[in-house]
């Protein structure tokens, strides 16, 4: 424990000198700008950027993690989030050999005949080389950093700390619930640095995609992956975002856009299973146009009735349905306790009426994500996992697909989903009558049997009162500044009668802690 508390020290005090050499003043006023708990003019959004750049793995992912977060973070800020360059500082070859010495054993002769030492690529969770099979196959090899383990649990404690200190010391902190998206990035993390798990994502979009023309994902090697170790085809293409050379090959940026966002709106709206972070540096294109989506360790589910609620949504934005758009918050359960249902309703015929008229060609993708923004925030909703990746998705993708293409727009595409969805929206529309059929049938057995229960069973009421953990964290902190205030007192009272015995050192040790205990209590009774 003690070892912790050092390394959680000297981390603490790493993170706070890099950020002062960027200008910023410390980690708490770093964190309140981040955060949008605070604008200030000077701090530009890209200091922000470079900042997590500059404090390493942790908290690149954090900003990853953050950039899907609108209803925490200001858009000027995610926008910039969004560029997150996941680069690192290359760790040695020697330590590559002995993760793969540790994880292939006397295997490893017989299965690589050849690794190449310069890393192709450095990222916070790994680092990729090219290696070569015994069966003469080109592949990429990637391994994860040496004690990332450590490294997360170690920067997400510290992260708990700042926040805590923020929630205790300013007020509508608490209510953005920040300890959540500290846990969310320590989960999703450590799940995106188990390689198994990527592996098993692969093997899925392998599946949905294996009859998909002009879309295509990287083989993986899965007898000789592990959880430290992942072993795919190598990509010996174009980054999607190299335009000049992709028009140089004689291939249409503008066909490409197309593609791509076809591809996507397949994985959502058809297979409910999609990449999560399609930036141009996980997207290339090869030499026949074919586009290769590779990294799978930060994807994203929606489940059919999810996928439900969101065709409801576009069905209701187009017919002016308010109760159908209702339902869709409802679903996602978006409500909080803070959010006044008047304006919610006021707001919500306002965005309906704005876009209902439109054709899909005429809307913007990324400004109807920053108006969806505007009213969650505005109306202090909540913004569930699925619909932050959902987001950062598409505004990743329509940022990609615009550099192909400036005048693209890729929700003129949605319609060829929508329709070839119509007939599956009936299926389930007929599904969900035949259910709510099946439920009234069986009711009146069901109250039947709660019936019998309640007669036959002794039934308890628990109350649970929400804000009972307030109140114990209070009473808590007084009795911490009355043990403070009486050890404060006994020792200066103790510091006199050692003087009075002649015991001048004693008294002189002992009046010197009665003024430290004292600061500490006047610091604990003025804290706000």
């Amino acid at each position: 424990m003690f070892k912790k508390k050092i390394k959680l020290a000297k981390r603490f005090k790493d993170i706070t000198f890099t950020l002062s050499k960027l200008g910023f003043h410390n980690i708490y006023d770093y964190f309140k700008l981040l955060f949008g708990l605070e604008v200030e003019p000077g701090a530009k959004p890209r200091r922000i950027r470079e900042a997590l750049e500059k404090l390493g793995p942790s908290f690149i992912k954090l900003g990853q993690v953050l950039s899907t977060r609108p209803d925490i973070v200001p858009v000027y800020i995610i926008d910039e989030l969004i560029k997150l360059q996941d680069r690192a500082k290359p760790f040695d070859f020697s330590i590559v050999e002995e993760i793969l010495r540790r994880n292939y054993g006397d295997r490893l002769e017989e299965i690589f005949s050849h690794i190449e030492p310069q890393p192709l690529a450095s990222a916070s969770i790994s680092q990729v080389h090219v290696g070569y099979l015994k069966t003469g196959e080109k592949v990429a090899v990637k391994i994860r950093r040496p004690e990332l383990h450590e490294l997360i649990e170690l920067d997400s404690e510290l992260m708990l700390m700042i926040v805590d200190f923020l929630e205790r010391h300013f007020k509508g902190v608490k209510e953005f619930n920040l300890k959540g998206v500290i846990h969310q990035f320590k989960r999703t993390t450590l799940q995106e640095a188990d390689f198994s798990i990527e592996a098993q994502n692969i093997k899925i979009f392998q599946e949905n995609f294996k009859d998909y023309p002009g879309f295509k994902i990287p083989r993986c090697f899965y007898d000789i992956s592990t959880p430290e170790v992942l072993i795919t085809e190598f990509v010996d293409g174009t980054k999607i975002s190299e335009i000049d050379i992709l028009k140089k090959k004689g291939l249409d940026p503008v066909d490409i856009a197309r593609r791509l966002t076809d591809a996507y709106f397949k994985m959502v709206f058809v297979d409910g299973v999609y990449h999560a972070d399609p930036h141009p540096g996980n997207l290339f294109v090869l030499d026949d146009g074919t586009i290769v989506a590779v990294d799978f360790g930060m994807i994203a589910f929606l489940s059919k009735t999810k996928k439900r609620y969101i065709f409801d949504y576009i069905i209701a934005v187009t017919t002016l349905d308010m109760n159908l758009a209702i339902q869709f918050y409802e679903g996602f359960n978006m409500f909080t306790p803070y959010t006044d249902f008047g304006n919610f309703e006021s707001d919500l015929q306002f965005f309906l009426e704005k876009y209902h008229n439109k054709r899909l060609d005429e809307i913007n993708l990324r400004e109807m994500i920053e108006d969806i923004i505007g009213f969650i925030k505005e109306n202090h909703l909540r913004l569930p996992a699925d619909i932050s990746y959902l987001g950062k998705a598409a505004l990743n993708l329509e940022g990609t697909v615009r550099k192909l293409d400036p005048t693209f727009n890729p929700t003129e595409r949605l319609k060829n989903f929508i329709g070839t969805s119509t007939k599956d929206y009936i299926f389930e529309k007929v599904y969900e009558v035949r259910d709510a059929f099946e439920l009234f049938f069986y009711l009146i057995f069901k109250i039947e049997h709660i019936y019998r229960l309640l007669i036959r069973e002794r039934v308890t009421f628990q109350i649970i009162f929400k804000d009972l953990e307030e109140l114990q964290k209070f009473y808590r902190e007084q009795v911490g500044k009355i043990a403070f205030a009486l050890l404060f007192s006994g020792m200066l009272v103790s510091s006199a009668l050692f003087y009075m015995a002649g015991k001048e050192t004693t008294g002189f040790f002992l009046i010197i802690m009665s003024i430290f205990l004292g600061i500490i209590s006047i610091y604990k009774i003025l804290r706000f």
